[in-house]
């Protein structure tokens, strides 16, 4: 889905290196110009990458600063076009051309290898003639003060793809992932920095070694939230930087669906627990044996009214079908719609800041406690309440 539907899942990223001013934003433009979609409709082709407008696919030209920007929010797509011979078809195709060869060649009882190769790629080039390109959209919302860009996509294969066409696109700027350590870091208070560093189990700084590494910080920050969720009130207080005020109350809690990882002798074992329960009597007993919570449902909400739901993936803190409240700005039949589409963009992108704000509060209150001694009587009550 769309960052405009009523949920999306999001990848966020850390963006280092300078954008260009606001008088030079039609360099940007043109960057996103020269990597613009090219249609493979009328050629042979398997497959197009390129950057469209956020709210016409079909468009590349990024000519007026109107196409993507959008106050401090550069906003874009991505497309993938990809051509899909079926199989069946194909070995189909490559059987009726053998024959038509063979047809020629009496004196032959089967195809030469090298013809054979000949006869594959006709195949190919043939079908691929004769199939539509399959389009694939993922939304991109860039916040240039704040350097976070949100991709509305979590398939590594769409990351790597995007990341490669962003690094080609922006040569002089970088893309972080906002794994849950770098997170931590960006949120913690200065003087509980070195304590979140002594925490650090990664050798280098690479992303992928800083995951891996630090794969507790996920797991203990959704027990901890789960171990409140059935034992206190959930309420949290914003203590963030963002839309919301500081100290403004909010809930927090777990609910629906958890999905639980641990090691067995047949190898690596996942306990998926959804629907209502109780006291999660399931769960517990897998947190008893050693397994950890990699993802589960989040509620956020403010009142008694519709809130925010997304599934935290604990091992990259990534957003899965982030739903927020969407009050649709009052419209009029004489309105301007572009007027009327940044409205409705405004919205949308308030209400995703006002969950993630309220989300980084959660983990900067877990973190309050996970890097301080009050710790050890926290662990200490949520074994004793495993055990009861």
């Amino acid at each position: 889905m769309g960052f405009l539907a009523a949920s999306a899942s999001i990848c966020h990223f850390e963006v280092l290196g300078n954008l260009k001013e606001q008088n030079q934003r039609m360099d940007i433009l043109e960057q996103l110009a020269k990597e613009g979609f090219r249609s493979i409709e009328q050629s042979t082709e398997e497959q197009a990458i390129g950057w469209v407008h956020l709210d016409d696919y079909e468009t590349s030209d990024f000519s007026s600063e109107l196409s993507c920007w959008r106050e401090q929010y550069l906003c874009f797509s991505l497309r993938q076009d990809r051509r899909r011979i079926p199989a069946a078809l194909y070995k189909r195709e490559v059987k009726r051309l053998s024959e038509q060869f063979l047809a020629g060649k009496p004196t032959f009882n089967r195809v030469p290898k090298a013809e054979l190769e000949q006869i594959r790629d006709q195949a190919r080039s043939l079908l691929m003639a004769r199939t539509l390109p399959t389009p694939a959209f993922y939304d991109v919302v860039w916040d240039s003060e704040n350097n976070l860009l949100r991709l509305c996509s979590l398939s590594q294969a769409v990351i790597d793809s995007f990341q490669g066409l962003f690094h080609q696109t922006f040569p002089d700027l970088r893309l972080q992932l906002l794994h849950p350590f770098s997170r931590a870091a960006k949120i913690i208070p200065s003087d509980l920095q070195e304590a979140l560093q002594q925490t650090n189990q990664a050798q280098t700084d690479s992303t992928l070694e800083q995951i891996e590494a630090n794969r507790w910080l996920g797991s203990e920050f959704l027990q901890w939230l789960f171990f409140r969720t059935l034992n206190s009130d959930s309420g949290y207080r914003v203590t963030t930087p963002g839309p919301l005020l500081s100290e403004q109350p909010f809930t927090a809690f777990l609910d629906h669906r958890l999905v639980l990882l641990g090691g067995g002798q047949d190898g690596p074992q996942k306990v998926v627990v959804s629907g209502q329960q109780d006291q999660y009597s399931e769960v517990r007993a897998a947190l008893l044996q050693g397994k950890e919570i990699e993802e589960a449902t989040l509620h956020l909400r403010q009142d008694d009214e519709e809130g925010w739901k997304l599934t935290l993936k604990g091992e990259r803190f990534q957003f899965g079908s982030y739903r927020t409240p969407m009050v649709k700005p009052d419209g009029d039949p004489n309105d301007d719609p572009q007027a009327e589409a940044a409205a409705a963009f405004y919205t949308k992108v308030g209400a995703v800041e006002e969950g993630e704000q309220m989300f980084e509060s959660l983990l900067q209150t877990f973190l309050k406690l996970r890097l301080t001694e009050s710790w050890t009587q926290t662990q200490k009550e949520m074994t004793d309440w495993l055990h009861s």
